[in-house]
């Protein structure tokens, strides 16, 4: 039997078009699992670049305590008193998985994650990603989004834009959002 790290080496159809990614499907032994290119070192939506090697430092820690929800919301969602934010009612119910391999390809993060299956309330959100990537023609598109605490960062002069970014040096990875 392969590893999880055998696997996700020989899973030929990750997608990466210009910067947006998009989850991948697939099923074993029962087992739903999606891949996915969870960063490049492109900048982002919030104009960072998170560097390829700050992910790889975190990889044990994304594997052993991280998790895949839907926009961050089982992180986002917890109450903060000190912010006067009282979070979101059943945060626990957006997370749809678990990382189970990260491979890492020059500046690019690819990700392998188990999503949960079941019929109860906390897996109602598995059970859509999953559908709506496996029994609807086209499937929808889901993007990864790295999530967890940004450690050291700095800002740097873009070199293809001209213009400043936040570059991302060093985090503790916790999470990857799905999006649509």
């Amino acid at each position: 039997m392969q590893s999880d790290a055998q696997l996700l080496e020989a899973v030929p159809d990750f997608l990466s078009i210009e910067s947006m990614f998009k989850a991948h499907p697939h099923e074993d032994g029962g087992r739903r699992f999606i891949y996915m290119e969870a960063s490049s070192e492109g900048v982002d939506a919030q104009n960072e670049r998170v560097l390829a090697k700050a992910l790889a430092e975190s990889t044990d820690n994304f594997l052993k305590f991280g998790n895949i929800d839907l926009d961050h919301y089982s992180l986002l969602g917890k109450p903060n008193p000190a912010k006067g934010y009282p979070g979101l009612p059943n945060p626990e119910q957006y997370e749809i998985g678990r990382p189970t391999a990260v491979r890492l390809d020059g500046d690019r993060t690819f990700v392998k994650a188990q999503l949960f299956e079941g019929s109860g309330e906390l897996a109602r959100n598995a059970n859509m990603v999953w559908d709506s990537m496996t029994k609807i023609n086209p499937p929808a598109r889901w993007y990864p989004s790295v999530g967890g605490s940004v450690l050291a960062k700095s800002i740097q002069i873009d070199p293809k834009t001209r213009n400043k970014v936040a570059v991302v040096e060093k985090v503790r990875w916790a999470n990857i959002g799905l999006s649509r």
